[in-house]
């Protein structure tokens, strides 16, 4: 047999042998990924306040999105008719998924429960292909592993109900991985998919993108090459940006209406919501998530125990500890010492909860228990065994936390209870954050949806966003609308404009001519939306662009070899 012969063989036994180690461990990821969500697909979905809140969202949002309305600005059935403006400052991508879910499975049951399944998988992905940059499959499956399993991750779903951070915690991963491949590779597709990732980490829950965005300054500090410092910062502000221009439709709106808003809620006040600053049972939320925060620590152990050690050359010392660093900081930030700092940067105090910093110190800690993974055999084969089963214990610890009081306590609605649930939210009150700031409770009980004094008023159209109704000739009058008053209804009589104002308790309020008149109002989106519209085509655009240019030019550099060699 030819040297060349067996040199082919042999690299093809390679690849074949790699392949299928890649594909046990992706198996594995997935297996325990669908695990994780389990007690949710056999008991029924997860109940929290919070439930209520995002499906009081979701439901009008899915039904507007079927009418052909696919960018829905007014929650016209919240509040008893008055709506809100949670679809203008809420990020939509959550939504859109549920909606997408909800067109395919045919009952809201089983499409959050897909969603669940989708959403630990693609967490479960993220950390597994960011920890594949620098191991081999079988170890950094445990990333995935430990992500799927981290207390803070598990109670997102199951305790809390925050679903869109748990979605946004989905996402998180891949920005992190693209961080890493623009430091160390710097390709056109890596600043592409960068872009790619931090868009759909805006579009999905705005805390976890500041805290987010300033994990990820600090870890690509700590990840960039010395020799190749300015170009990548280049790459990597440019992929923020493009990122920023891709989502501007959505960011732009909540930055010029933030002041049109209430915006405050006394229980989200940052300085009452860090890690350890109470086990008191009257601070029943931080003495929770301080708890969860002591038994992610333990979960991580193991890495903790094991820092300098690295499994091969392709993982230096520098990556371990760019990890175990990025670990302490998402720690500390969300402790009472970091309090300075929160006080004197305002986007973190609109985080409102310090502890959300969790959602980071789990990733983080799962990839450093991937980097150790490859030192724990060897402990437990040697003199350091006591080390290697306190380490395990420590591990069964947190996971025996987790599955007997995150999940086993968990408050689960059957598919019968869900739907009564979801019956019961039309027209319930929104948060207090989504009040306009005209609006003031309680708010006066109307015989109508409009009310003109003594003429008589036929409704003619009543549309989330467009009413039609007819008054009859009168005295000249005030009308009252079952709406809220915000600076972007307009209203019209034979095409002429009416005075709108608000009433003492926040109501719209219509200007009425004494003749008969059809009153047209709409909810009418100034002309930043388009501009910010058309940005964010040019920035997707751009952005695939980045995706496609590697395709592009080996398709080229091909071309041009063959007509060469012709």
């Amino acid at each position: 047999m030819s040297l060349s012969l067996r040199s082919s063989i042999s690299y093809r036994t390679v690849v074949s042998v790699a392949l299928t180690k890649e594909r046990r461990a992706l198996l594995c990821v997935l297996l325990f990924a669908a695990l994780a969500v389990l007690p949710a697909l056999m008991k029924g979905v997860p109940s929290n306040i919070d439930l209520d809140n995002h499906f009081r969202v979701a439901l009008p949002f899915y039904e507007s999105v079927r009418a052909g309305n696919l960018s829905p600005s007014w929650l016209a059935e919240s509040n008893g008719g008055y709506g809100d403006v949670s679809f203008r400052f809420y990020p939509p991508a959550f939504f859109y998924l549920l909606s997408a879910a909800r067109s395919l499975c045919g009952d809201w049951y089983a499409a959050t429960l897909l969603v669940f399944l989708l959403l630990s998988i693609s967490g479960a992905l993220g950390a597994y292909l960011w920890a594949r940059e620098f191991l081999q499959p079988q170890f950094a499956l445990w990333a995935g592993v430990f992500y799927t399993i981290a207390p803070y991750h598990l109670n997102e779903l199951y305790q809390a109900a925050l679903l869109p951070e748990y979605a946004a915690g989905a996402v998180l991963p891949f920005t992190f991985l693209f961080v890493e491949r623009v430091c160390r590779r710097g390709r056109a597709q890596d600043v592409g998919a960068l872009a790619l990732s931090y868009s759909a980490l805006i579009f999905t829950h705005l805390p976890l993108t500041v805290i987010g965005s300033l994990a990820l300054c600090f870890y690509a500090l700590l990840r960039i090459e010395r020799a190749k410092l300015w170009a990548t910062l280049l790459k990597l502000s440019f992929a923020v940006l493009l990122g920023l221009i891709a989502t501007a439709c959505y960011w732009t709106t909540m930055v010029a209406e933030l002041g049109w808003i209430n915006g405050t809620d006394p229980a989200a006040d940052y300085r009452q919501n860090f890690l350890f600053s109470s086990f008191s049972a009257d601070d029943a939320s931080v003495w929770w998530v301080s708890i969860i925060a002591l038994c992610t620590v333990a979960l991580f152990a193991p890495a903790l125990a094991h820092l300098r050690r690295t499994h091969d050359e392709s993982f230096p010392a520098r990556g371990v500890k760019a990890l175990a660093l990025l670990l302490l900081f998402s720690l500390l930030i969300a402790t009472p010492l970091a309090r300075p700092l929160w006080d004197h940067f305002r986007p973190l105090r609109e985080v409102q909860y310090p502890w959300r910093w969790l959602a980071v110190s789990s990733l983080a800690g799962a990839l450093l228990v991937s980097t150790s993974s490859p030192g724990w055999l060897s402990y437990a084969r040697s003199k350091q065994r006591p080390l290697a089963l306190l380490m395990i214990g420590c591990v069964l610890l947190s996971l025996t936390f987790s599955s007997a009081h995150i999940m086993r306590e968990a408050q689960y609605l059957s598919q019968e209870k869900f739907a009564s649930l979801l019956r019961s939210l039309p027209g319930t009150p929104c948060v207090s954050l989504w009040f306009p700031i005209w609006a003031v409770e309680p708010l006066r009980e109307m015989s109508g949806d409009v009310e003109a004094g003594q003429r008589a008023v036929v409704i003619n159209e009543w549309q989330p966003e467009r009413r039609v109704f007819h008054v009859e000739a009168g005295a000249a009058a005030t009308a009252r609308v079952r709406t809220f008053y915000y600076p972007l209804w307009v209203a019209t009589a034979n095409g002429k404009p009416l005075e709108t104002h608000p009433s003492r308790d926040g109501a719209l309020l219509i200007s009425l001519p004494a003749d008969a008149a059809t009153v047209q109002l709409e909810l009418r989106e100034p002309l930043r939306t388009r501009i910010s519209s058309i940005v964010s085509v040019v920035g997707w655009a751009l952005i695939v662009a980045l995706l496609l240019w590697e395709f592009f030019r080996k398709r080229n550099a091909t071309r041009a070899s063959s007509e060469y060699e012709f």
